[in-house]
């Protein structure tokens, strides 16, 4: 791997030399060619000092009040103060920010200054002031847009660090909740936040958390997606092995679940480990609304589920070679309608499988206001002028209508891709064995599954292997039954110790 530029200088503290302290700042920041980072000298109790922040990211009024200000207002006992005691004395009486400390290690200035924080170099001493002036452009919290819901919470996360810890401060406001921070990313870091409830989250589980983010090796990492990618157990694997969420509601419930939550600056979501594959199938109105709404809802989302993975196989492996357990009406009007169509039903299943998702992928990526027109539009011409050419079946659209709409009714994006790579997989297998490639394709899919892991946790627990858990699963029962946490929490936590076991 190449040096990193200026490895030897981040490795120094400061001297106390003003002009050989500004002088390194300088070089390491690429001084003057950055001309967003800002060097303020100015004079303040008889010795020179000089701000240093990055135009945009640090506000400029807050540094002229609290700090250019404040210092010079110190004039009067300032000349009498020891030089190595200047940046303490300067901390204790003049910077009016709250948030302030020493610091003498080049690369956290460095890191601190690009990313909105200010620092103050004092002539003569050995520490300069940290501050925090941040003040960069931010969008306000809005409405989610891949999981929306229509009872709940309606704020989704933001870009912004600060404001995503803040979101989750709202929603869990327990001291036991626990803020680390650390960095990713050995050329340019990402600043990332791991919380967890202390008392209820497994040490274990923390800790393997902990060593996997921190032994990442990246020399970028580029928000949560690519964090995900870093530290999940079985990179090969189509399923999703955490949880991706824009919701701070549903991350706040994995947080008290005894789950473990990662914020990173710049990305809109928050990803949660250790989960299970019935955490990817739940969505964040089941729990507010009644048991029986969520558990009919619940159960329509896992028969969709089943559709999509395998009404197209299924229909393949029927026409090709069981033709037999086909319904003599309905196979007479599968045969009439395919009569005039040229291909197979594995290349008319294929050919709109292909169409369908085209259709679904241009409407995403094309402007908004567009989008559900085109997606709408596409897809009744396209099939229409299928049918009427002879070219697809019009058993073959239901089909895939009904498998599309299964899909979309997973609530994770990831998720329904992976779920789609697998269902072509399983209709490439219908069309080699059959039926018997469907039970065989199911059998190794539920063995694959069963080997995964996520955060070194059992995927398909507490089903397998069984594992005490709370009455919210598959279905979801009466509050009043939920007495117990999941088992990724510790046994004896304290949460809903009242109400017992």
């Amino acid at each position: 791997m190449a040096e990193i530029p200026n490895a030897e200088l981040l490795r120094c503290t400061l001297t106390g030399k003003l002009e050989t302290d500004e002088q390194r700042l300088r070089t390491i920041l690429n001084l003057p060619e950055n001309e967003d980072i800002i060097v303020r000298p100015f004079e303040a109790g008889g010795f020179a000092l000089r701000v240093i922040y990055t135009e945009g990211m640090a506000r400029d009024d807050k540094i002229a009040d609290f700090i250019v200000r404040a210092c010079r207002a110190f004039d009067a006992e300032g000349a009498e103060t020891p030089p190595q005691k200047r940046a303490e004395r300067l901390l204790n009486r003049a910077v009016d920010i709250p948030q302030a400390r020493l610091e003498n290690r080049l690369s956290a200035l460095v890191e601190q200054i690009l990313g909105g924080m200010t620092a103050l170099l004092i002539d003569g001493c050995p520490d300069a002031l940290l501050m925090e002036t941040r003040g960069f452009e931010k969008r306000p919290v809005n409405r989610t847009f891949s999981e929306s819901v229509v009872v709940g919470s309606q704020e989704g996360f933001v870009e912004s660090l600060r404001t995503n810890l803040t979101l989750m401060r709202r929603y869990v406001q327990s001291p036991s909740l626990v803020t680390e921070m650390t960095t990713v990313g050995t050329r340019v870091p990402l600043r990332v936040a791991i919380l967890y409830m202390k008392g209820v989250a497994r040490e274990d589980t923390l800790a393997e958390m902990r060593r996997r983010v921190k032994g990442i090796t990246a020399a970028v990492v580029q928000g949560l997606g690519q964090l995900e990618q870093l530290i999940e157990d079985r990179p090969w694997a189509l399923v999703p092995q955490m949880l991706l969420t824009e919701r701070p509601d549903r991350a706040a419930s994995c947080v008290l679940d005894g789950q473990i939550l990662v914020l990173a600056d710049g990305s809109p979501y928050a990803l949660v480990a250790p989960v299970t594959l019935f955490h990817l199938l739940h969505a964040s109105d089941d729990t507010f609304m009644r048991w029986q709404y969520g558990s009919f809802l619940r159960l329509i989302r896992m028969l969709g589920a089943l559709f999509s993975l395998l009404l197209p196989g299924a229909y393949v492996a029927l026409t090709l070679y069981h033709p037999h357990l086909i319904p003599m009406a309905l196979l007479t009007s599968i045969a009439e309608t395919r009569a005039q169509v040229p291909f197979s039903a594995l290349t008319e299943v294929l050919l709109m499988e292909f169409s369908f998702y085209l259709i679904n992928e241009a409407s995403t990526r094309i402007p908004s206001q567009m989008g559900a027109v085109i997606g709408i539009v596409g897809g009744l011409i396209l099939g229409q002028a299928a049918v009427s050419a002879s070219i697809i079946s019009p058993i073959v659209i239901i089909v895939v209508a009904l498998t599309g709409l299964g899909n979309f009714a997973l609530p994770g994006y990831g998720f329904t891709v992976g779920m789609t790579i697998l269902r072509i997989a399983i209709i490439l297998v219908c069309a080699a064995l059959g039926l018997y490639g469907m039970i065989l394709a199911l059998f190794l899919l539920l063995c694959h599954l069963c080997s995964l892991r996520s955060l070194d946790v059992p995927f398909m627990a507490p089903v397998a292997p069984v594992r005490p858990h709370n009455p919210d699963i598959l279905l979801r029962l009466p509050v009043w039954m939920q007495k117990r946490l999941l088992f990724l929490a510790k046994r004896d936590s304290w949460m809903r110790k009242e109400d017992g076991k």
